[in-house]
């Protein structure tokens, strides 16, 4: 099931006894909980009838979802990251799955018991394997372009806001698309604009949001692709003193180096940009703009830039070279092709 097939359900009053949540988007989970909890516990009833465990047997789980609710029809228990549902060897594992497997055949319609994880379960565990015939299954995962479009409306409302179709692909790209940031950084993007001005920009976007890693190396290439060495070499510097290693930022300019000859060879051959990002998995923002800069960028060149990434790579690797070396010979082979207008 996912988050939204929940809600369905949860409007319609289909409350299952028993509930697994998993998935990377926690937001979502988070809200999707307190949804359930909205519906079910009366307001002021809520601390008699929810109960939130973590580190408990199965013994303790159970005791705690036959305890009749009070004044209501039923109370909730969560549980956070059970043991026995995560990797490695949890104690007295085969004996909790026994003991919760003979109670999940028969679970009193007097509480719902969600199992809630912040990790992911290990799906080869026999508590996982449990809970997936007895358990509805919520699995909360990244929001997709349109539902993000949506979410963003919806938090930009009460603010009198919106946000232009490049600024959210902008906004995404730099922050990624994990729902506790963007909403921080949406929230902070509305104050910017302040009384003056309805609809976020691109411009706003990249004037007050701190960049992700992608983000850098993309508008370091940028930087050296353009000839501006001294504004790539500031980059550098920047992501070095942020924690960087030179061995990260060097995978990830030849990572990038690999996706433009890839996007190179496609247009060249007449593919659209938006199959490119398809079959490269690229976000939009990332996908035109490296079509925009492999524009003026011949393929071979690109494939030749590409082979001395891997070259580095291996130099370091067999102890050739040191790495700092090999990311400062990278840029300045980038960034003198910048200023000869390769």
């Amino acid at each position: 099931m996912t988050w939204n097939e929940f809600y369905q359900a949860l409007k319609a009053g289909d409350i299952a006894p028993v509930y697994l949540f998993t998935g990377p988007e926690a937001l979502v989970k988070r809200e999707a909980l307190d949804a359930l909890r909205a519906k079910l516990l009366p307001s002021g009833l809520e601390a008699l009838n929810d109960s939130t465990l973590e580190g408990v047997t199965a013994q303790q789980i159970t005791d705690a979802c036959e305890t009749m609710p009070m004044m209501c029809d039923r109370r909730i228990v969560t549980v956070r990251d059970w043991a026995p549902l995560l990797p490695g060897k949890a104690k007295n594992e085969e004996a909790e799955a026994e003991w919760m497997g003979k109670w999940l055949e028969n679970p009193p319609a007097s509480c719902a018991l969600v199992f809630y994880m912040r990790e992911e379960p290990d799906g080869r565990k026999k508590m996982a394997t449990l809970l997936k015939k007895k358990a509805v299954l919520v699995d909360f995962q990244p929001l997709t372009d349109a539902e993000l479009s949506k979410w963003c409306a919806k938090r930009l409302k009460p603010h009198g806001k919106r946000i232009s179709r490049a600024a959210l692909n902008t906004l995404t790209y730099m922050a990624g698309r994990e729902l506790t940031r963007l909403s921080g950084e949406v929230d902070k993007l509305a104050a910017y604009l302040g009384e003056e001005r309805e609809e976020i920009t691109e411009q706003d976007v990249q004037a007050i949001v701190p960049a992700s890693l992608e983000y850098n190396i993309f508008e370091l290439l940028s930087s050296l692709l353009s000839g501006d060495m001294k504004k790539g070499q500031q980059t550098v510097n920047s992501l070095l003193q942020g924690g960087q290693t030179s061995m990260g930022i060097l995978a990830m300019l030849t990572r990038q180096i690999r996706q433009l000859t890839h996007m190179k060879s496609a247009l060249d051959a007449g593919t659209p940009v938006a199959v490119v990002q398809q079959q490269l998995g690229m976000h939009p923002y990332a996908a035109k703009q490296t079509a925009r800069q492999c524009a003026r960028l011949s393929a071979e060149w690109l494939t030749g830039l590409y082979e001395k990434c891997v070259d580095f790579d291996y130099s370091v690797k067999s102890g050739r070279l040191r790495d700092r070396d090999a990311l400062d010979s990278l840029i300045l082979e980038i960034g003198l092709a910048g200023k000869a207008g390769r």
